[in-house]
C-alpha cells in the first residue's frame, strides 16, 4: 500500500467553540501532549514505507497551532523523518490566529510546511459572541502579517455563514474583510447545529432561506474577485486549490493518523475512535465495510461535492470498479432532474446539483 495522502489529527484546543463537534480537548497538561506526541512518532515510523511519495500532508484538529513550540517541533520532525522527498507536495497545517506566533510560523517554514489554513470564522464581533469564538479580525490581521513575512504565499480562511443574528450585509462585511487580505483561497461553510454542542443547546434552528442567499452572495462575491468556487464550500484563485482535499473527494488513498482520524485504502475506510486515551492505549478503529460496488458509489458521491465532477476516465477504473458503467443510469436520472450534466471528457454539477448535493449523494448511495 503507498497513500497519496497523509492526515495528523491534533485535538488539542485552548478553548472549545460553541458550535464545534470536531474531537478536540483542553488540555495543557505535559504528560499528555507527551504520550499523544510519543504514539504519534511511533505510528508515522510503523507506516514510514507507505509515505514516500505522498501528493498532501493536512495536519489539523482541534487547533495545532495550540502545541507549544517544542511541542510542534517534534511533531513537524516525526513528519519529515518519515514521509519522502516533498517537492511536489503540498502541506497544509491549521492554525487558529489566537495562539499564533511568530516563533510558530518560522518552524512551520523550516519544516516544509507551505499552505496555512486559519479558523477566522467571522469578520463581526456579534458573530463570533453567538459561535462562541475568542478570537477576532485583529488577531487574524497579525497572523496573516507572519505568515507573509515568513515567505507563506499559499493562505487560506475559513467563515462560517447562516449564524443566528448574522445579517446579509454582516456576511458581505466578512467577505470583503478577507478579500482585503488577499487571500488566494476562502473557504465559506453554512452553520451546521451539531447534536451535543453548545450551540445547539442554546439555538434550535437556523434561517436555511438566509443561508442559501449567503452562499449565493459568497460565490457572487469571490467570484467576482477571481475565487471561483470548486467545490461546493471552498474557492479560489486558479492554481490555489487545495490539492489534498481534491484529492479526497476524487477517491485518493489516504491515512489517518490521531484520534477521530479516517483513513481510505481505495476499498476499506475506518475512523480511529474520538477519544485520546483510547488511541493512546491501542483502541481498534472503526471499520466501515462495503463492497467493491458500493465503496465505488459512495467515492463518485463525495466527488460530485466538486465543480467539475469526475473526468471519465477516471469513472471507468476507480478502484477496481467501471463506475462509470455502473452508475451511468443513476447519471442519466439526475441529469434529467436539472442535478448532474455531461461534456465529452466529464459528468459534473450544475449549480443546483452543487445546492442539492446531499440529494445527489443518496441518489448514488
Amino acid at each position: 500500500m503507498e497513500y497519496q495522502s497523509l492526515y495528523l489529527h491534533v485535538p488539542f484546543c485552548r478553548h472549545i467553540c460553541d458550535y464545534c463537534a470536531l474531537y478536540s480537548i483542553v488540555d495543557d497538561r505535559d504528560s499528555t501532549r507527551d504520550a499523544y506526541l510519543a504514539k504519534m512518532t511511533a505510528q508515522l515510523q510503523s507506516h514510514s514505507s507507505e509515505l514516500q511519495n505522498l501528493d498532501s500532508i493536512f495536519i489539523g484538529g482541534g487547533t495545532p497551532s495550540a502545541l507549544t513550540p517544542d511541542q510542534l517541533r517534534l511533531l513537524l520532525t516525526a513528519v519529515n523523518l518519515n514521509t519522502g522527498r516533498r517537492d511536489h507536495c503540498e502541506w497544509t497545517v491549521e492554525c487558529n490566529p489566537g495562539s499564533v506566533t511568530e516563533e510558530k510560523i518560522a518552524l512551520l517554514a523550516a519544516a516544509g510546511v507551505n499552505r496555512l489554513s486559519f479558523g477566522a470564522q467571522s469578520t463581526t464581533r456579534s458573530t463570533r459572541r453567538t459561535l462562541g469564538r475568542r478570537t477576532g479580525d485583529r488577531e487574524l490581521r497579525q497572523a496573516l502579517e507572519l505568515a507573509r513575512a515568513a515567505g507563506f504565499k499559499r493562505l487560506n480562511a475559513d467563515l462560517i455563514y447562516g449564524v443566528p443574528g448574522q445579517s446579509l450585509a454582516d456576511f458581505q462585511h466578512d467577505l470583503d474583510s478577507l478579500l482585503a487580505e488577499g487571500l488566494s483561497h476562502i473557504s465559506a461553510y453554512s452553520l451546521i447545529l451539531e447534536e451535543g454542542t453548545p450551540l445547539a443547546a442554546r439555538i434550535d434552528e437556523v434561517d436555511d432561506a438566509l443561508a442559501v442567499e449567503m452562499d449565493a452572495l459568497a460565490g457572487e462575491v469571490l467570484g467576482r474577485a477571481g475565487l471561483r468556487r470548486y467545490e461546493i464550500s471552498n474557492h479560489a484563485r486558479h492554481g490555489e486549490e487545495s490539492r489534498h482535499n481534491l484529492g479526497i473527494w476524487l477517491g485518493a488513498k489516504y491515512l489517518g493518523l490521531g484520534p477521530a482520524a479516517a483513513s481510505f485504502d481505495g476499498l476499506r475506510r475506518w475512523t480511529e475512535l474520538p477519544d485520546l486515551q483510547a488511541w493512546l492505549q491501542g483502541a481498534p478503529p472503526e471499520d466501515d465495510p462495503l463492497s467493491p460496488e458500493k465503496r465505488a458509489a459512495e467515492v463518485v458521491a463525495f466527488g460530485f461535492r466538486t465543480a467539475d465532477g469526475w473526468p471519465k476516465k477516471l469513472l471507468a477504473d476507480l478502484h477496481g470498479v467501471n463506475a462509470l458503467a455502473q452508475l451511468l443510469p443513476v447519471f442519466r436520472r439526475l441529469e434529467a432532474d436539472g442535478l448532474l450534466e455531461e461534456t465529452a471528457e466529464a459528468w459534473k454539477p450544475t449549480r443546483r446539483g452543487l445546492l442539492f448535493a446531499d440529494l445527489v449523494a443518496s441518489e448514488l448511495i
